[in-house]
């Protein structure tokens, strides 16, 4: 009985010393803590702010540029259909069921441009309850003529935007457009061509990323606008001039202006916000928003001129710092009296036999895993360290055989890929079979092929048919096994479309929409594909997306000019135009993918298109010395660096 009152005492007073002394420790490492913790999860909260404010900004920027992209792709049917008012109608429509983003079409004419419309005439295209009206809405009361948007829009030189309005002629909402000039057959000005778009869609991308920039759950951003004061984070877009188009408050739309109730403020940096908004800057500043000190985030809208801005109050700024330095004070005092338990739990016996223990452990650090291990009859911290040893013991002998079985299922993954690349390479047109094609010697053609991995996505292929060499490559996104069963499938398709097909856009049309069905993982390949005449040397030949060829010529050296095709997979049924020129005897005609100019050195710079021109200055024409000489002039540049994409390139000489 006085023994064990003793051990208790023994075991009580040491476990006080520990845990007293951890509490010294921590109380002055606590304070240093929660100062660190707060300003670290003050500048992560104004990191989280920027980048979302830079992905919503990105977001409205992709709409943007949605809306100009459809204008471009359609002003040339529109200027094709100006026989009549008729006919510019039917094309407005036609446009119009084509994009269905797009709010209306419309064409804003000059003065009697067609004699039985008078001197306004503006028809007007526009999706309404799921259908598409037409209507003419220029006249003496909606004078475009006199509105400065025309004029800018007449005289720009690519497109315009107008500032937002509410379009009482047409769409009879709020709406922003871009317009570009138009021409008739003559090439002269006859009017502008532009789109509508409601700004419906952008009240609703900012209550989505208010949401975000709040704490889900807890806040209904419908209910967040509290008389004049925004009670937590909102965002809004205004335009060069200041003035709201996209705000929580819809009665702030259009009719009050942001930069003039900063510069109403004394504060400075109120000032310097307005300023440096209006000038298309980005950054955050400090300053009181609407009687309420808060942080405003700010970035331009590059397309327009507009500038968004994310106003977060300051207790929204500071309030995960405050909930982060709580939880570590918690977690602290939770630890301390873990430590104490802890301590009072397992110091009760001495350490005698940790000698013999620390024999044993020897014997296993040197790989005798089934050493014996003493028998410990107390139950302390000792024979919990024995029976770690065990477990580590028994872990070691696990982790060795799993180590064998690992080894031995890596050298089967290794051997498969290493099968997988022969046949791969396999598939591709081999020199010494290939010498017998060439038509009495009328072309000569060499190519080179190096994955990144053991697989990967790049291809190329030729053969002759009917006097014609029929060539491609190609690039697959991404990389590794996926990448090379696609390239598979492209060879394939590629040889058995040219077996029937003559024109290289209609065998890149007909590829293209087989790789588009279906396309669940989004994968698509730039390709290119010529059709060489060996009688004439005429080349016809398609791009989709791929890099320009080079064409060399005894001295000279120029870029083969190409259309700009979307890549093979990307959309159904697109257009691919055909384009062709005449090879003179003894040029070569130099292909490559992007593992040529995007090879990157130790200090990550790209060998480019410069590298690329300056080799071949130096090159011969004969097409196996003109790649041997490129591989070592992009190996010479890479030096060790590892190989961060697929390389292919492809020579073709005209004899």
């Amino acid at each position: 009985m006085f023994k064990k009152n003793r051990y208790r005492s023994f075991s009580r007073r040491l476990t006080r010393r520990i845990v007293l002394g951890l509490m010294l420790t921590l109380i002055a490492v606590t304070a240093s803590i929660l100062c660190v913790a707060t300003r670290v999860m003050n500048d992560y909260t104004s990191n989280y702010f920027q980048a979302l404010m830079d992905v919503e900004n990105e977001t409205v920027e992709k709409v943007l540029l949605g809306v100009e992209v459809a204008v471009a792709n359609s002003i040339d049917d529109i200027e094709e259909q100006l026989q009549s008012p008729a006919t510019v109608f039917a094309a407005l429509r036609d446009e119009l069921g084509c994009n269905p983003q797009i709010l209306g079409f419309f064409v804003s004419f000059e003065p009697d441009y067609y004699a039985s419309q008078g001197k306004w005439f503006e028809p007007y295209a526009m999706w309404r309850d799921g259908r598409i009206d037409t209507m003419q809405i220029g006249s003496a009361k909606s004078d475009y003529l006199s509105d400065d948007w025309y004029d800018r829009a007449f005289a720009a030189d690519s497109g315009y935007w107008s500032e937002p309005y509410f379009d009482e002629a047409g769409a009879k909402t709020i709406v922003c457009s871009y317009s570009e000039p138009i021409h008739d057959s003559t090439g002269r000005k006859v009017g502008v061509f532009g789109a509508d778009i409601s700004l419906d869609w952008l009240h609703e991308q900012l209550q989505q990323l208010d949401r975000k920039t709040n704490v889900e759950g807890l806040i209904n951003v419908r209910e967040e606008y509290k008389g004049d004061k925004m009670v937590w984070s909102y965002c809004f877009i205004v335009d060069h001039e200041g003035t709201y188009i996209g705000h929580p408050d819809k009665k702030r739309i259009l009719k009050e202006n942001f930069y003039q109730a900063l510069r109403q403020q004394t504060d400075t940096a109120a000032h310097r916000l307005a300023r440096e908004m209006n000038e298309g800057k980005r950054g955050f500043i400090k300053t009181e928003i609407d009687s309420l000190t808060s942080y405003v985030f700010y970035a331009p809208l590059e397309h327009t001129g507009w500038s968004m801005a994310i106003i977060v109050p300051w207790f929204t700024m500071y309030l995960k710092g405050i909930a982060f330095c709580i939880l570590i004070a918690l977690f602290i005092i939770i630890a301390l009296l873990g430590v104490y338990i802890t301590c009072r739990i397992t110091i009760r016996r001495s350490t005698r036999p940790l000698h013999s223990l620390a024999k044993s452990a020897d014997e296993v650090a040197k790989g005798n895993f089934n050493t014996p291990l003493p028998d410990i009859k107390h139950n302390d911290e000792i024979r919990m360290l024995r029976d770690s040893f065990g477990n580590m013991q028994q872990s070691l002998s696990q982790y060795i055989d799993e180590l064998k079985a690992t080894t031995a299922e890596k050298s089967a993954i290794e051997s498969e890929l290493a099968i997988a690349r022969n046949i791969q390479m396999a598939m591709l047109p081999k020199a010494e079979t290939q010498a017998e094609d060439h038509e009495a010697q009328h072309f000569d053609i060499h190519a080179f092929l190096t994955p990144a991995k053991a697989v990967g996505g790049d291809l190329y292929d030729y053969f002759v048919r009917d006097n014609r060499l029929y060539f491609c490559i190609g690039d697959v996104s991404g990389k590794g096994a996926p990448a090379a069963l696609v390239m598979a499938m492209v060879c394939g398709a590629f040889r058995l479309l040219a077996e029937s097909e003559s024109e290289p856009e209609r065998i890149v049309s007909r590829m293209n929409n087989t790789m588009a069905r279906d396309n669940d993982m989004c994968i698509f390949i730039t390709f290119f594909v010529g059709v060489l005449d060996l009688t004439t040397g005429l080349l016809r030949y398609s791009n989709a997306g791929h890099k320009a060829p080079y064409v060399l010529n005894g001295a000279s050296t120029i870029v083969l000019p190409i259309d700009r095709n979307l890549p093979v997979g990307v959309m159904a049924d697109f257009e691919f135009t055909a384009q062709e020129t005449t090879l003179a005897p003894g040029s070569t005609l130099f292909l490559y993918t992007d593992g040529l100019d995007e090879a990157e050195d130790a200090q990550q710079q790209m060998f480019g298109k410069a590298r690329i021109g300056e080799a071949l200055q130096h090159a011969s024409t004969n097409p196996q010395a003109l790649v041997e000489h490129m591989t070592q002039a992009v190996s010479g540049f890479v030096g060790d660096n590892e190989q961060s994409d697929d390389l292919t390139m492809l020579a073709l000489q005209f004899k």
